[in-house]
């Protein structure tokens, strides 16, 4: 009998174990202080490791949300509701997770509509991969009034103190407001108080709400970026921008970022092509691949080295991979790049 006592024990141990192991391994798949905007591209394996589940929008359509994410939402929606009470409204969900490859057949579909076409598209629609629907942690939401559903942008936007009474409560759930009031010249888009995003942070997310700042703007204030993955790709990207611009002038109007890898400290004294370039302490070395946008009347193969490659459709050159080094100054915290390689 002890000895089944002590089999039983040792299994149940064991499962624990494995169990919290799993739930370890599971937490640390993606980083939910990711970054996705206009500029910057989902990680490469995001999507094969982002826990979706399935649920209903307003109309009773089936959408999928990241799992904690989703969770987190229900209880903002519960306490939210409380408050909505005496305007006879509640929250409903919208617009949620979006996959890559859904995004591009959009893309393809309204590109051959005759009504639509290219132009419309490259106007309107998010260019696939730079969408953050697609990371699950973005969540659209609609009002219902009187049991009448509020979906339209403008009519939403008057509702404004209904949405004050639900933007207060995100950051307790771990929500911010992704696109705030007369700040698209940082995020690239326009005020939406409908759109939530989760950042699996209540202490970060009600920094970011009290400081009135946006997500970008928070990861820009973080100073020790090699502790913070996002931070580093963020800074990365926008100092790139910088490089760009002094690099090309105008031949240029725009680019955009994928950072494959971030290299540790121990991975860049064991790579040939980085540790004879004796990095500080607070440099970093990465790998990007990247897009530009030739300015009007620039001829693409100007900008076309070794392996770029000239998209028509979206009037972008594209698939340009380097590797580069983020250099640290001590003097003023500044960061700029150098040894921006010729691909590997």
């Amino acid at each position: 009998m002890e000895k089944k006592v002590l089999l039983l024990a040792a299994i149940l141990l064991t499962v624990g174990i494995f169990t919290t192991a799993c739930s370890m391994k599971s937490k640390e798949k993606y980083d939910y202080l990711v970054l996705v905007n206009k500029y910057s591209q989902l990680p490469d394996d995001w999507e094969k490791n982002v826990e979706l589940i399935e649920t209903k929008n307003a109309w009773d359509e089936n959408i999928k949300v990241e799992k904690e994410a989703f969770e987190q939402y229900k209880k903002l929606k519960e306490d939210v509701e409380k408050d909505l009470k005496k305007y006879n409204t509640t929250i409903e969900l919208d617009s949620t997770y979006r996959s890559v490859k859904a995004q591009q057949e959009l893309w393809d579909e309204w590109s051959a509509d005759p009504e639509k076409g290219i132009e419309y598209v490259r106007k309107f629609v998010a260019v696939p991969g730079y969408s953050e629907h697609h990371t699950g942690l973005a969540i659209d939401i609609c009002l219902k009034k009187d049991g009448k559903l509020i979906f339209d942008n403008d009519e939403m936007i008057a509702e404004r103190e209904i949405f004050s009474k639900i933007h207060a409560k995100l950051s307790k759930y771990g929500f911010i407001l992704r696109y705030l009031e007369n700040r698209d010249d940082i995020t690239g888009y326009a005020y939406e108080p409908w759109h939530l995003r989760y950042i699996g942070s209540e202490k970060i997310a009600k920094e970011i709400m009290d400081k009135d700042i946006t997500f970008e703007e928070y990861l820009e204030s973080i100073e020790d970026i090699k502790e913070t993955p996002s931070a580093a790709k963020y800074r990365i990207e926008k100092t790139l921008q910088e490089y760009f611009k002094d690099v090309y002038g105008d031949k240029i109007s725009n680019s955009r970022f994928n950072v494959t890898k971030i290299y540790s400290t121990e991975e860049a004294e064991k790579t040939e092509a980085i540790k004879s370039l004796k990095l500080g302490e607070k440099d970093i070395a990465f790998e990007v691949t990247y897009q530009l946008q030739p300015s009007d009347g620039t001829n693409p193969e100007e900008l076309i080295i070794t392996d770029g490659e000239y998209d028509k459709d979206l009037e972008w050159v594209k698939n340009i991979s380097r590797l580069g080094i983020l250099k640290y100054n001590d003097k003023d915290g500044s960061y700029t790049i150098k040894n921006f390689g010729t691909g590997w």
